[in-house]
């Protein structure tokens, strides 16, 4: 039995006020193909469909096609709710939805949900977990002691009672981590402080497989079958140099797991380059790429910004590099302090936004500094 895990879809999410659509639409697309080429026999959606738990319109409508697009290929899709999205909203229509081979357990109603698929060697029970928090688990399960993350799912795993002769797979959304092993995580992500959101991996000793959802780089956590997939595209500048990804899981005979990654390619990627403005300008391959431009100029420089997007339109972030030294700062701490509160209001837009301001908006602005004077 053949598997296309995949997850963090967050379906809607911007890049720095960046619409992703389009991008989005491209990678479902790619992942679609990917299902059909490798002729699998079930996708696993381990949660955050959607970035947010209203989602907007373009998003629901790319997760409907994605899903009409499977059904009719007859791929069976299994889906969990991730901390992102509306469990009860991702969750609508389910039971309709499960007749045409698409099962979504997206609401927590107080165990894991099986699933049963058969091979040539017998068996393959699914489990879908969706996203937990101890205090749901406690509402359910009063009689346990439940401090924390690990104890909550290890509740929950205890009462499906696996029956771990068979194959089983187990589909899940948490931060989970194992003794010694760093778990990679970037700034896309939602980070809670320190590691209070762990499950230790123990918890899911005896599954021959667990597809995470959660982290979004692609990671295994303390065993080769255990494993984060990580996010389909690149949803923060930090991971420009990173290599996007699925993975196809081969369910052989008990015992044997075998996990490829297939990489993924990019309607627009995410890079980063970095010199001075005019190398940069000098050298540049015109493209739509999401671009992070780290300039290295010693001296201030006007209207970089939109220099910049004459040869990357989609520049989403420009950073001064340290290398602006000791013996410039004077001279431009000097330089601010002789303007106007409204002159340096426009630089910053201008820097920002690449153009200058509307009168309109000149006027606005200068009428707000004139109240904050007064």
């Amino acid at each position: 039995m053949k598997c296309l895990h995949i997850s963090d879809l967050h379906l809607g999410r911007r890049l720095r006020e960046v619409d992703l659509e389009e991008d989005q639409e491209f990678l479902l697309k790619k992942i679609f193909n990917i299902a059909v080429e490798k002729s699998v026999d079930a996708v696993l959606i381990a949660g955050d469909v959607y970035d947010r738990s209203v989602p907007t319109v373009g998003a629901v409508r790319l997760f409907d096609e994605f899903l009409t697009r499977l059904s009719k290929a007859h791929i069976p899709v299994y889906v969990i709710s991730g901390n992102h999205d509306s469990a009860e909203r991702l969750g609508f229509a389910d039971r309709l939805l499960d007749e045409q081979g698409v099962h979504l357990a997206s609401v927590f109603s107080g165990e894991a949900v099986c699933y049963q698929a058969r091979d040539e060697f017998g068996p393959v029970y699914i489990w879908s977990l969706p996203f937990l928090k101890p205090a749901s688990v406690r509402h359910f399960y009063p009689e346990e002691k439940i401090e924390n993350y690990t104890d909550a799912v290890a509740a929950v795993l205890r009462r499906a009672n696996p029956d771990f002769s068979a194959r089983n797979v187990l589909i899940a959304h948490q931060f989970v981590t194992a003794v010694g092993t760093d778990v990679q995580r970037c700034e896309s992500e939602t980070l809670s402080l320190g590691t209070l959101d762990n499950v230790d991996v123990s918890v899911f000793d005896g599954f021959d497989y667990v597809a995470l959802g959660h982290v979004h780089g692609a990671q295994r956590v303390g065993r080769d079958t255990v494993r984060y997939c990580g996010a389909p595209f690149k949803y923060s500048v930090d991971e420009a140099r990173g290599e996007k990804g699925v993975l196809l899981v081969d369910l052989g005979e008990k015992g044997r797991v075998d996990v490829e990654k297939i990489p993924l390619s990019f309607l627009r990627d995410v890079r980063k380059v970095k010199g001075t403005l005019e190398q940069i300008l000098a050298h540049a391959q015109p493209s739509e790429d999401y671009m992070h431009v780290v300039l290295t100029d010693d001296m201030p420089l006007t209207d970089a910004a939109a220099r910049v997007r004459t040869v990357y339109p989609n520049l989403v972030k420009l950073e001064f590099s340290a290398r602006h030294g000791q013996d410039s700062a004077p001279a431009r701490a000097e330089e601010m302090l002789r303007k106007m509160p409204l002159e340096l209001f426009e630089d910053f837009y201008r820097q920002v936004h690449g153009s200058d301001m509307s009168d309109e908006e000149t006027s606005v602005m200068r009428q707000v500094f004139e109240e904050v004077r007064e």
